[in-house]
């Protein structure tokens, strides 16, 4: 398993990677249990081998989560580009 603290560029972060890190200090799988989501189905919306595809009940977990106030404040693609 990669060190989520090591530094790495910002440009190869995910959106929601971004917002995890600069928000929260909850590790990736904490973050995944506390909104519904299985750690691999994330993982694999944050590698873009997956389009993230969530509830309203994880979207609104995930708002929570991360401290979001507004809808559009939810990335459009969560994957690195």
């Amino acid at each position: 398993m990669a060190d989520e603290s090591a530094p790495q560029a910002e440009s190869k972060l995910s959106p929601i990677e971004v917002l995890r890190l600069e928000r929260t200090k909850l590790t990736q799988d904490e973050l995944a249990v506390r909104c519904g989501i299985p750690r691999s189905t994330y993982q694999r919306w944050i590698a873009g081998k997956t389009e993230a595809k969530l509830s309203l009940a994880q979207l609104k977990a995930l708002g929570r989560e991360l401290g979001l106030e507004r809808i559009e404040d939810i990335p459009d693609n969560f994957s690195a580009r």
